[in-house]
């Protein structure tokens, strides 16, 4: 508070006239939740009491605004209102929007973007063992992503802000995403969820080729002039049995990858269109003169 001028002018009647500058710093609880594309009406109180006609007056003239900008939040507009009609309730009803442009670059598009590359991440081949590999570092990335900008998010208040669901979301897509991936990986090497082992190598195809040749070698003297032929034959036979199932296993798995990468697409889709309604199209309604209930 500074004094305007440091005349004071009184009248006959008793009435002093003064003129008096206020610098005020408000806190001002705004509504997050459609953070960061928010926008809120800020309520300031402004008024003083008179006991019996003794006291101080505040008559408002034209209200209009200096500044404008305070970091990432503008004030659009401030209107002079009073509740109920009273005259010992006046307030500043102003209005700010919040400048979406840092907060969508810094915290929303690495989420979507994250996102995009898991879908890519269908394209890689089951086989080869490539994509899961490649989702966990999905996964490790926006862990690390959430801890480094855990401090930059809004909090909570009456309102939770919707890009804290969103970045739950996203979490939890991630990790089914790669839970699906490791399990048809599983499927298409083995055929089957339940515990196996593993499939068995050339070595052990032939190993058993000769233990079954050696348990019937005493059957006839002239066929043994044929073992190492029909070994080679039965160990060919085998290998083409195994490379035909494991071709099966592959294709049903690639099938049930494609079927679960629609249902994945779909939810996305899904997701995108709610989340865009509950950002533009929904508030979550606060009394913000509830100081005075």
């Amino acid at each position: 508070m500074k004094h305007g001028n440091k005349d004071l002018l009184v009248h006959s009647n008793g009435t002093i006239e003064h003129m008096v500058i206020m610098n005020t710093v408000v806190g001002c609880e705004v509504n997050l939740y459609n953070y960061p594309f928010a926008s809120d009406f800020c309520p300031i109180a402004i008024n003083v009491w008179a006991i019996s006609g003794c006291g101080m007056f505040l008559n408002f003239g034209a209200v209009s605004t200096t500044s404008a900008n305070r970091g990432d939040w503008l004030t659009e507009a401030v209107e002079l209102n009073t509740k109920g009609g009273r005259g010992d309730r006046n307030y500043l009803w102003v209005l700010l929007k919040m400048r979406s442009e840092n907060p969508f670059l810094s915290l929303v598009l690495p989420s979507i973007l994250i996102i995009l590359a898991d879908v890519g991440s269908f394209a890689l081949p089951l086989g080869e063992s490539k994509r899961i590999p490649f989702k966990v570092k999905l996964v490790l990335s926006f862990i690390m992503f959430l801890n480094i900008l855990k401090d930059l998010l809004p909090g909570g208040g009456q309102c939770s802000p919707i890009i804290r669901k969103h970045f739950c979301f996203c979490l939890v897509i991630l990790v089914l995403s790669t839970l699906q991936s490791m399990v048809l990986t599983r499927l298409a090497k083995c055929g089957t969820l339940r515990p196996c082992s593993l499939s068995k190598s050339k070595e052990s195809l032939l190993k058993d080729t000769d233990n079954e040749e050696e348990s019937k070698s005493d059957i006839k003297a002239s066929e043994e002039e044929n073992t190492a032929f029909q070994k080679v034959v039965k160990f060919l036979n085998k290998m083409a049995a195994q490379d035909q199932t494991k071709a099966i296993h592959l294709c049903f798995a690639n099938k049930v990858d494609l079927i679960c990468f629609c249902i994945y697409l779909t939810v996305l889709i899904v997701y995108a269109v709610v989340i865009l309604y509950f950002s533009f199209g929904s508030r979550c309604e606060i009394n913000q003169l509830d100081f005075w209930s």
